[in-house]
């Protein structure tokens, strides 16, 4: 499509897609339903759908549970990663980046997944180990993303467009298809998910006390390592886990500081119908509480004191939140309408660094929550941007 001058035309193109994305999120035919248990879990696959439920008793025994549904299955990236040449050449970046992994804080509980992950696939533990930490050292090839909530009376919705650098997006989608993850541990929260398969951290996702956590990684910034601070994505995961509103998601954020990398975290409690932005260096957490019935986050910080630690200009991160917020001004409360908006590159669909619009060339998941309806709309493209090539499968929950 041609890209349109302005965002006046925003309230135009709302009313021209709300048809086809009602259309879009309905059921639709699709391939046999394959089912694979172990244990008490189970992984189905319908339709290019990849569902999984984890019901164990421990932090190690869910990896185990993860990485045998994983293998029996045929999840690609077990085949990939079983490979000895692949393994030869993670074990070589695995040694040239051991002083850095060295300072990263990762709570025992979550190495104890990674060891189930590793005895459940068969994959050697270092080459998973450097597939979860890697994006704590190389920042700019992370997760640049743009996400939204929408509140009224009684309707808590939020959309998220998980955007990668288009080259590693597109073996993201062959290798890594996004599985919708509802995991349940003793003494912790049940939360669902959409995340990469074999990923400990956290992208998205909400949990049973209707708290929603998405996260957009600042990239192109100074700061310092800080050793001993938390691995990044563990710090959603922890919030999924533990957090029952805002307040108590501000406690842990303060409790945790991440090690290396910048995160914008946008937490969303349907409970109170509220959002609040966590601006996060390793040293200094920053809040934007929401003050209208919207808010959008996406990957530049807008703190004074936090904007210095950019190292490039966050013009196309500005853009794109200039043209989500006034899209959002005109947003409802429904799957049809977050959709309408994630599906939106009115400034174009380039992705050079980052994008210019919610959808772009590196979008590699897109989703909506709908809290308080227990529902997830994921978009089941199999071509960046996904988006745009595919249709929204509506899942019910039961969380």
């Amino acid at each position: 499509m041609a890209d349109r001058v302005g965002i006046e035309s925003a309230t135009t193109s709302i009313r021209r897609a709300r048809q086809k994305i009602s259309q879009a999120i309905t059921a639709r035919p699709s391939c046999k339903k394959q089912r694979f248990a172990f244990s008490n879990s189970t992984i189905d696959i319908e339709g290019g759908i990849w569902r999984m439920n984890i019901r164990e008793a421990g932090y190690y025994a869910g990896g185990l549970a993860i990485g045998r549904l994983l293998s029996a299955s045929g999840y690609p990236a077990v085949r990939l990663f079983r490979r000895a040449h692949i393994n030869a050449v993670f074990a070589l970046l695995h040694a040239m980046m051991q002083k850095h992994f060295a300072q990263i804080y990762v709570p025992k509980r979550y190495l104890e997944e990674l060891q189930g992950y590793a005895d459940g696939t068969g994959i050697p533990y270092r080459t998973l180990f450097f597939m979860n930490f890697v994006f704590d050292v190389l920042k700019k090839y992370g997760f640049h993303c743009s996400s939204v909530a929408i509140a009224e009376p009684g309707k808590t919705l939020v959309g998220r467009n998980t955007d990668l650098v288009p080259w590693i997006g597109r073996l993201a989608l062959k290798w890594f298809p996004s599985i919708l993850l509802d995991i349940a541990t003793p003494e912790k929260l049940r939360y669902v998910h959409v995340t990469p398969g074999l990923f400990l951290g956290a992208l998205n996702g909400f949990n049973e006390r209707g708290t929603a956590v998405l996260s957009h990684q600042v990239a192109a910034t100074k700061e310092e390592a800080v050793a001993g601070n938390l691995a990044t994505t563990l710090l959603q995961r922890m919030l999924l886990e533990e957090a029952v509103d805002i307040s108590h998601a501000d406690s842990i954020i303060r409790t945790n500081p991440i090690q290396r990398c910048i995160s914008n975290n946008m937490i969303v409690s349907s409970t109170d119908g509220e959002s609040c932005i966590f601006e996060i260096s390793p040293t200094s957490v920053k809040t934007l509480r929401g003050s209208a019935p919207y808010q959008c986050c996406v990957t530049h910080f807008r703190d004074e004191e936090l904007s210095r630690l950019h190292r490039s200009t966050t013009t196309d991160s500005e853009s794109r939140l200039l043209l989500m917020n006034s899209l959002a001004e005109k947003t409802k409360a429904t799957p049809e309408d977050v959709i309408t908006l994630l599906k939106n590159h009115d400034n174009g669909i380039s992705h050079r660094g980052s994008g210019r619009s919610p959808t772009n060339g590196g979008t590699y998941q897109s989703l909506v929550f709908d809290i308080m309806g227990r529902r997830i709309f994921v978009a089941d493209g199999q071509t960046l941007p996904v988006s745009l090539s595919g249709s929204y499968r509506e899942i019910s929950l039961d969380v």
